[in-house]
């Protein structure tokens, strides 16, 4: 947990610097150390803990080698020449907060200071974060236009806790332990391996070979027979997990309890195991859920967190013989006696929900249909590169830029024309997801390769199906299947400005799958 360097008028000031080390991510046994870029000499960065409506102001301090740790694609938007190689800009994800403060992803600095000065964009790299909002997980990570996959890869992510006195009734201390699982592959020294972007087209994807929990490749986690909270954030470029504990003896595994998703906490416990609501917990990028866990009964037991997803993910799951990534991290439930920790979750979830009542907001009336496209992108004069995009769009393309009206809440319905499937995250809000709708990707396609102009609402069929216990919270993030829509609910109540809203496989993003969108003042 990071201390404040100073706590002045309701404000908690930090001072983070980025900085390029060497750590230990491998196995000791290896003795091998890898180079990594870190916020404050760690990767990932160090927690911030923070309290609703108390702010907390951060300088981000771009202390980096002018030389990029892995290789720059310069054809990349945003990162072509004359941009630097090494730029940065934090965006606390899930943070409600004024655009000059949200890391919009042309306002980077490099470590000698220069900016893309064509933008318009504050370049300021002192952030305030009102912490007006409910408590959640949030975690801030880099947000450089164009290089994206390559900062967050190389380390820069970090932990950002939003927490309420009430929650001491919680696992807290040891017991509460937040988890970021990553994939990265390693060069035989030790180094991180992550293509060079020199082939004939852009990185489509990247998927780790090795998983990597809180910087450590194929940990374990001691714990005591007691009650444990853990705090699950999906913080891949591009892979998805399906998780659940399992157990090599007959002995059985204690279920997992959510009590909360991307930004708040749920109306009722969701159970996952094999009895609950959900046989397993699903994260795409960027998803966080978290988790209460009773291992009193288990001692002497170890449980291995299992993934099922595989790699591209298309909404379906293998079996775990199957998965390239099988096995996550082990937990080992010790012999120490410990104290009775029995949760009585249900009813803290209907006192912490009575303490955040959902906030008036004016129905629009307004749908919005949004498809999520592949294409190709002419890089240079007759070289073209397949690519993804939001509504067959450029980042550019001023036309694209919708604007809701503060105040107001809209439905937007999230198509998938890809085969692929994709995370969808919007900057500012939290929104509901109201369900998934079976959608025909393959006329639609046809029909805009024939020249037509189809419509989503044309190709959608069947009824809505509502989403699962634990995606039944306030949401920033929403994973949208081949052949699905996805229908959810934004409210735009924090600031009027400019933001964005993006693909979270961050290849994707970086290669125009990322549009701004502006909260205009209602008249």
């Amino acid at each position: 947990m990071l201390t404040p360097t100073s706590r002045k008028a309701g404000t908690d000031r930090y001072e983070i610097e980025l900085t390029e080390f060497d750590q230990t991510v491998l196995p000791t046994s290896m003795g091998k150390e890898t180079t990594v870029w870190g916020y404050a000499g760690s990767y990932p960065g160090p927690t911030i803990e923070a309290r609703p409506d108390r702010a907390v102001e951060v300088k981000w301090i771009n202390n980096l080698p002018t030389d990029h740790l892995l290789s720059v694609d310069q054809q990349v938007h945003g990162a072509e020449p004359p941009a630097p190689e090494t730029r940065i800009v934090t965006h606390l994800h899930g943070a409600v907060t004024r655009p000059r403060s949200d890391g919009n992803p042309e306002a980077w600095v490099s470590p000698d200071g220069k900016t893309a000065a064509d933008s318009d964009v504050d370049y300021q790299q002192v952030k305030e974060y009102p912490n007006g909002q409910e408590p959640a997980t949030l975690w801030y990570h880099d947000h450089a236009m164009g290089i994206t996959r390559l900062n967050v890869y190389a380390g820069l992510a970090g932990f950002y806790l939003l927490r309420d006195p009430m929650e001491n009734s919680l696992p807290s201390g040891d017991y509460e332990v937040p988890i970021v699982i990553q994939d990265r592959s390693f060069n035989s020294n030790g180094s991180l391996f992550y293509p060079d972007g020199t082939d004939d087209d852009f990185e489509a994807e990247f998927f780790g070979d090795v998983p990597v929990v809180n910087g450590k490749a194929y940990p374990y986690l001691e714990v005591e027979p007691r009650t444990y909270r853990f705090r699950f954030l999906n913080g891949s470029n591009g892979r998805v997990f399906n998780l659940k504990l399992q157990n090599e003896t007959a002995s059985g595994v204690p279920m997992m309890n959510q009590i909360a998703t991307d930004l708040g906490f749920l109306e009722s416990v969701a159970t996952i195991g094999a009895d609950g609501d959900h046989a397993s917990l699903l994260l795409s990028g960027a998803e966080r859920a978290d988790i209460v866990v009773d291992f009193s009964g288990f001692e002497g037991q170890t449980f291995t967190l299992t993934n099922t997803a595989p790699t591209p993910y298309a909404g379906e799951t293998v079996p775990i013989s199957e998965s390239d990534m099988p096995e996550i991290m082990q937990i080992k439930v010790n012999e120490t006696e410990s104290e009775e920790s029995h949760i009585p979750l249900s009813r803290f979830l209907t006192q912490i929900n009575r303490r955040y009542p959902e906030p008036d907001v004016t129905e629009s009336g307004t749908t919005r249909y949004m498809t999520l496209d592949t294409g190709t992108l002419e890089v240079a004069p007759g070289i073209e590169y397949d690519s993804h995009f939001l509504n067959q769009s450029l980042y550019t393309d001023e036309e694209a830029v919708v604007q809701p009206t503060f105040g107001t809440s809209e439905e937007w319905v999230v198509a998938n024309v890809t085969g692929d499937s994709h995370p969808v995250h919007l900057h500012l809000v939290d929104f509901e997801v109201i369900g998934r709708q079976t959608f025909n990707a393959e006329a639609f396609d046809e029909a805009r390769e024939a020249g037509a102009d189809p419509t989503v609402p044309d190709y959608l069929d069947g009824q809505v199906t509502k989403p699962g216990a634990g995606e039944a919270g306030p949401k920033d993030t929403v994973l949208v299947n081949p052949n699905e829509a996805a229908i959810i609910r934004p409210a735009f109540t924090g600031f009027t400005g400019r933001y964005v809203w993006h693909c979270h496989i961050l290849e994707h993003e970086d290669q125009e799958m990322m549009l701004p969108y502006e909260v205009v003042p209602a008249e």
